[in-house]
């Protein structure tokens, strides 16, 4: 049996050592391609049409990417002054964030989760940005009362999500059969009044339920 093709990623971030740092990492990790590595808008845009790469590692401060026929996972790397570019790109559907000095470990497990489809919420990062997520979204305490009126399952799950764990992880965590676990996941957003996984994940945090 042939193995799995790799996993194609773009590095597009605008520090030129923060760069080579990503793009070393991943270039050294087993079944992942770095596909181009690049610091401005223009060369973004021009290697995400010519390589299709299955993730993109994001700076938000970049220009935002235009519409491709094969939407990749963006990963949004995070800054301590680009929190409105970071939630931003959350919002229009970004696969997640980190930090730019996330650990070898914990940025190799981030791009794979996001080229298989999850929603990747990075503890570290997320710690940095919850002050400003209150900021920058206006109210939520009508949300963060929400959490209170969930179920106890409904809230292990919650706790799951804001721990950046997968749905395979939660299930193995709380003894569910997988698509037990995707349903709550699903209802947990929902009943939050969340856009999706990332923004839920966000509020456990805030609520002080992740630590």
């Amino acid at each position: 049996m042939l193995p799995p093709p790799p996993v194609r990623v773009l590095v597009a971030e605008r520090d030129a050592g923060v760069r080579d740092r990503l793009s070393g990492i991943l270039g050294e990790a087993d079944g992942i391609e770095v596909v181009g590595s690049v610091g401005d808008a223009t060369a973004t845009r021009a290697t995400l049409r010519r390589r299709l790469p299955d993730v993109v590692l994001l700076d938000p401060r970049l220009a935002p990417l235009d519409p491709v026929s094969r939407r990749p996972a963006v990963v949004v790397l995070a800054t301590f002054d680009s929190e409105a570019g970071i939630l931003r790109a959350l919002r229009d559907g970004a696969a997640g964030f980190l930090l730019r000095s996330a650990r070898r470990n914990e940025l190799i497990k981030v791009v794979r989760l996001a080229a298989d489809g999850h929603v990747v919420l990075s503890p570290d990062a997320s710690r940095r940005l919850v002050s400003a997520a209150t900021r920058l979204s206006g109210p939520r305490d009508e949300r963060l009362a929400r959490v209170d009126l969930l179920s106890e399952r409904e809230r292990e799950v919650l706790v799951g999500i804001g721990s950046a764990l997968t749905n395979v992880e939660i299930a193995t965590r709380l003894e569910l059969p997988g698509p037990v676990v995707r349903a709550l996941v699903a209802q947990v957003v929902r009943k939050l009044g969340c856009a999706h996984r990332t923004e839920a994940g966000l509020l456990a945090i805030e609520r002080g339920l992740c630590r």
